[in-house]
């Protein structure tokens, strides 16, 4: 009997890619895909996003058989359905906001929405603006975003979070944005509770992105990717480097047919 893989990828720069304000998929990698899921493997989604932003440019071009949302805080099925949460208190998202950032422009995203405050900037995925994030008290949080203009500012903030006292949450530098959740999230441990539920032994699980948030995934599998173009800091926790996710798949199916 064949071995079946489990692979899991990055959204944003690994399979989903911007120009112009516009995202777009390559066509190779949906087929490749496609044809991965045919021939009995898993592809995952392990993103810093919250599971509607997932969800949304997903739909009509790739239905994965699993999502890993919020950098590890929730990991559903493809029907939506959650199997694994670490949500994030009220309390401790409040209190970061008072004591650093209480204008600069944040997310935040329950299982089913995703809330902006202090935004200027209109989303193409389904956001809804609050006043105040006090509205949010009463809803199950899963993680929260905040964007900055550039990456020195992230990574300032980045750093403080780590040196502060609010250890329940963790921070993840994606650019110019700052991904925070539960303290025991990340994408790597969420890939690690995934395979252990459905059984995936080390030499089956693969795992593909391009930045420094992808590092503990790619350390999670002895298996781990990224591309050439990476930063060198990605490429050092790296099994190799391919040009595209459709390589990537290529390799896996000639190593294991």
């Amino acid at each position: 009997m064949k071995q079946k893989n489990i692979l899991f990828t990055d959204m944003d720069g690994t399979i989903l890619f911007s120009d112009n304000g516009k995202t777009y998929f390559k066509e190779s990698d949906l087929d490749a895909i496609k044809e991965f899921q045919q021939r009995g493997n898993l592809i995952v989604i392990n993103s810093g996003r919250a599971l509607p932003w997932i969800v949304a440019p997903l739909e009509g071009y790739l239905l994965p058989d699993y999502m890993i949302a919020g950098t590890g805080s929730i990991i559903a099925d493809s029907h939506q359905q959650i199997l694994h949460e670490e949500p994030v208190s009220f309390t401790a998202i409040k209190k970061i906001i008072n004591e650093y950032a209480s204008d600069i422009p944040l997310t935040v995203h329950t299982k089913d929405n995703v809330f902006s405050c202090n935004q200027k900037k209109q989303y193409n995925l389904p956001t809804t603006p609050i006043s105040s994030i006090d509205l949010l008290k009463t809803e199950k949080l899963y993680g929260m975003s905040f964007h900055f203009k550039d990456n020195k500012s992230a990574k300032a903030f980045a750093d403080w979070l780590e040196k502060s006292d609010h250890q329940e949450v963790r921070a993840f530098v994606n650019i110019q944005d700052v991904d925070m959740a539960c303290r025991d999230c990340s994408k790597g441990n969420a890939m690690n509770i995934l395979c252990q539920k459905l059984g995936f032994m080390h030499e089956q699980i693969y795992a593909i992105g391009d930045a420094e948030n992808d590092i503990d995934m790619l350390m999670a599998t002895k298996h781990g990717y990224t591309f050439h173009h990476s930063p060198a800091t990605v490429k050092q926790y790296a099994e190799g480097c391919v040009k595209s996710v459709s390589e990537l798949i290529d390799k896996i199916l000639k190593r294991t047919n």
